[in-house]
């Protein structure tokens, strides 16, 4: 009989991040730069889900139809915040850990990097044992 455990996706996935004409991002020395991310197998990723969805709930209970643009950026950034491992190859100002991460996905001038991030990590093909990247 076949396992179907067998089948578990791996709990993070590098993903490489792009300009926005889809060309490889490359830090100074040349090499390229990515963020790690975990994924929707991984209990980060459930964590962060929860309270996202939670938060949606609320925003509904208190009857809003839709959530403010801020407030939506915000639960957005710290829901990939919380399913960022690390950041590879790249710093964001004076910043480290879950602070760097927030900030970067919060900043509009390089929104391009969180669209990424956002599109992969809810892509599980991006998490199974053959795939490296997305």
């Amino acid at each position: 009989m076949f396992d179907i455990s067998k089948l578990a996706v791996s709990p993070t996935s590098i993903i490489n991040l792009e300009d926005t004409e889809g060309d490889q991002l490359d830090n100074e020395k040349g090499e390229p730069i990515s963020i790690t991310v975990f994924g929707p197998g991984s209990k980060q990723y459930q964590k962060a889900q929860a309270i996202r969805n939670c938060a949606i709930l609320e925003c509904v209970r208190k009857g809003g139809k839709k959530m403010r643009d801020d407030d939506q950026r915000e639960m957005d950034a710290e829901f990939l915040s919380a399913c960022t491992a690390s950041f590879n190859g790249f710093a964001y100002k004076d910043l480290t850990g879950a602070e760097m991460f927030k900030a970067v996905y919060l900043d509009a001038s390089i929104g391009f990097i969180a669209e990424q991030v956002n599109k992969a990590i809810g892509d599980w093909a991006n998490f199974t044992k053959r795939s490296a990247k997305s």
